[in-house]
Parts: C-alpha cells; structure tokens; sequence
C-alpha cells in the first residue's frame, strides 16, 4: 500500500467516524451502526477508493448501496430499510448484512462510486432560503434574481411552490402544495422570519457540476433518491412529490463550476436586479484555495451589481472566508456540527455580513438568531453544541460543487 493510499484510508476512517457522531446519531439509528462499522472495515473503504479524492464520502458509499438495494428487496439487508419495506431495528447482524450485500455486488459498487457524484436535493433547506430572502427584502426592498450554485436538480428554486410548517404557523402557496416542508425551532429566537413574506422572485436558475435533468433522464429521480436515509419514509414522500411537482415548476440549471463561472452567471442576469446567490454545503467540497476563488468570484461580480452571498454552511468554514459577523469570531468560529444560516450583502466595497440562525445541517431544527449581532454563545449550552470542531477531518479535497442537500461529509 502507497503513503497515498495509507493516507486515503486513514481519512475515510476518521470521516465515517465523524459521520456517524455528528450527522447520524439521533438521525439514523441504521446508519449510525453501520458508519462506526464501516470505520473498522478496511475492505470496504479500500472499495471507496474507487470514487475520486473529491467524493470519498460516507454519503456517496451509503447512497451507492441504497441505491443497489433497491433492486434487491429480497436480500437480508433491506430489512433494516424502512424505505424499502424493513421493520428491523440494528443489531448484530445489520453490520454483517451491510458488508456481505457490499461485497456481492462489489463490481457494480465500485463503478457507482467511480462514476457518480453526490447528488441530492434537501428540500427543507428551503427553510434557510426562505429566511435569508425574507431578511433581504426587509434590508433592500424589490424584487430579485436567484442564482443557486449547486442546484442539483433545481428543486429548491422553486421554493414558494412548497407549504412551510413551524411551531403550529403554516403559509404556501394559495390552494396548498403537495410538498409540506416542516422544522423544529430552537433556543427562543422569532420564527417569524422562517414564514415572511418573500420578494419577487424575477429570474431564476441553477448550476452545478454535474446538473440532473429529471426530464431527460429516467434514471434521475432514482439516484436522488438512494441518498434519502434509510427511516425517512416521510422525506422519501416529499422528495417524489417535490420531483412530480417540477414538471410544473422548471427551472434552468447548468453546467459550471463555482470557482470559475460564479462571476459570469451573476453577469449574464438580465437587467440590473440584485442577484441572491445561494449555497449550501458547497464549502464542505472545496479545498482552502478553492473557497478563495469562490469568494473572489463574488467580489468580482459586486463591484458592477448588487450580489447577496446567501448560504447555509458549518461556521468553521465560512469563518475561513472574507465573511465578518460576531458569531464568526467567538465559539463558533471552529465549528463543523451545526451551520449558519447568514447573508452577505455586497455592494461595490459596502458589505453587510449576518449571522441569521443556527440549524442543524439538513434543518431538522433551526435556531434564529435572538439579535441582529448575535455571536449565538447561548447555543454552546441551550442547543448543546460542545466545543469547537472542525468541519472535517484533515482537508476537503475537490473543486466541485455540493447541492443544496449534499451531506456535509
């Protein structure tokens, strides 16, 4: 084995760890057994090697699998998989069931993982779209554009098509909307936000590495889907009706690179509307100079138009940009568990950085900020935060871009 490989190997074990202690505990009882196994498993990670530096993700071998899984519903493994039909909760032998399906279909696995990316729409990261636009039109009145950088499948840019659920409130669309996306609010900050009203929304489109073309490809819709987890029945519902829902709502998403093309697809946004441009868990992908390129990209567009850098991202990595809010600084500012949900208005050389709420990173629950400086100290203990850890273990690796539901590791 090469020093490379060591390395590789070494890092995936420290991922599927971190995966497991800070996005699927108390989310996936199934995944959450199966990423501490899959730690000590070096057979399987060494099959992960398979995908390039950028996707050796826990997200993208879990997906691969599920997504196999789908055409297996017989195989021990799928009952464990309420999203397949299983009732069984973990136990000793969901493990074992795991890594013999694993390596039955090895040759199909490995060309998964060489030749796919991760790719899936979270759809309630719409709650952080919502909130940081509705906070935008209180601050600069009018309508928008909306520029979505890593849109996957687009499914986000059709936000105000989707019914919103929060403590009781509910608002949508008139008639109701077959997608109802709810949330949990924490720490006693104002919800009203999360239900304001929103600007017009004038243009839109999407861009991604690698854009989903649910229209053109049959098999689209069921890649997206191998990346629901494998309780969630519910989101697996929303997701379909969401996709079903797009054949009235389209929008266009191209082919770019975040790093390169930012800049440009801001440009080409007809007239002189301000441009809300949207990530999430896009920095998760990109390596440290490849964030700044990004935040240049953005620079470079707002020195000839208005530009909001709207985004849902861990506070450890945005602490890395040119991005200033309290909240950035203080016990936060290493943080990889949770993600803010902030704004970054520039103009020229004007700016206005805000820290809008804390939120769990496929918004399960979200915690709005309780002032307009918040350095959200309160959330170490109300939301039980820890310390201060980093996003990742060791570097992102990778130019591309994450999607809107892409998991953070």
């Amino acid at each position: 084995m090469t020093d490379e490989q060591e390395f590789a190997l070494e890092r995936s074990r420290k991922l599927f760890r971190h995966f497991a202690r800070t996005q699927c505990e108390g989310r996936s009882a199934l995944y959450s057994h199966l990423s501490y196994g899959i730690a000590d498993d070096e057979e399987l990670l060494r099959i992960l090697l398979a995908a390039p530096p950028s996707q050796r993700r826990p997200s993208l071998l879990l997906a691969s699998v599920n997504h196999l899984l789908g055409e297996y519903p017989g195989d021990p493994l799928a009952a464990y998989y309420p999203i397949h039909g299983g009732d069984r909760a973990p136990d000793g032998q969901s493990l074992p069931a795991f890594l013999a399906f694993s390596r039955a279909h090895r040759v199909r696995l490995r060309d998964l993982l060489a030749t796919r990316n991760t790719q899936t729409n979270e759809i309630r990261r719409c709650f952080a779209l919502r909130l940081g636009l509705a906070r935008i039109a209180e601050l600069r009145p009018g309508p928008v554009a909306l520029l979505e950088i890593g849109a996957s499948a687009g499914l986000n840019l059709a936000l105000d098509a989707y019914t919103y659920r929060v403590a009781g409130r509910e608002t949508g669309p008139a008639g109701g909307s077959p997608v109802i996306l709810s949330t949990v609010p924490r720490g006693g900050g104002d919800v009203d936000g999360l239900l304001g009203a929103l600007p017009e929304i004038e243009y839109r489109m999407g861009a991604d590495l690698e854009p989903v073309d649910l229209a053109a490809d049959a098999g689209a819709a069921r890649w997206l889907e191998a990346f629901i987890w494998p309780e969630q029945v519910e989101e697996l519902a929303v997701l379909r009706a969401a996709v079903e829902l797009s054949k009235r709502h389209r929008y266009p998403v191209v082919r770019a690179d975040a790093c390169t093309d930012t800049a440009a697809l801001i440009a080409d946004v007809p007239g002189d509307l301000p441009v809300v441009v949207f990530t999430a868990s896009l920095l998760s992908y990109l390596d440290a100079t490849a964030r700044t390129r990004f935040i240049a990209q953005l620079a470079k567009a707002a020195r000839h138009r208005e530009v909001a850098w709207l985004f849902a991202e861990a506070p450890g990595l945005v602490s890395r940009t040119d991005v200033t809010a309290p909240a950035l600084a203080g016990p936060l500012r290493g943080n990889g568990e949770v993600y803010a949900v902030a704004m970054s208005l520039r103009a020229g050389t004007d700016r206005h950085d805000e820290v809008l709420a804390l939120a769990h990173p496929y918004m399960e629950w979200i915690a709005p900020a309780r002032t307009e400086s918040d350095d959200f100290s309160w959330g170490m203990t109300e939301l039980n935060l820890g310390s201060a850890r980093e996003t990742l273990p060791g570097s992102s690796h990778g130019f591309g871009m994450a999607g809107p539901g892409r998991t953070p590791v």
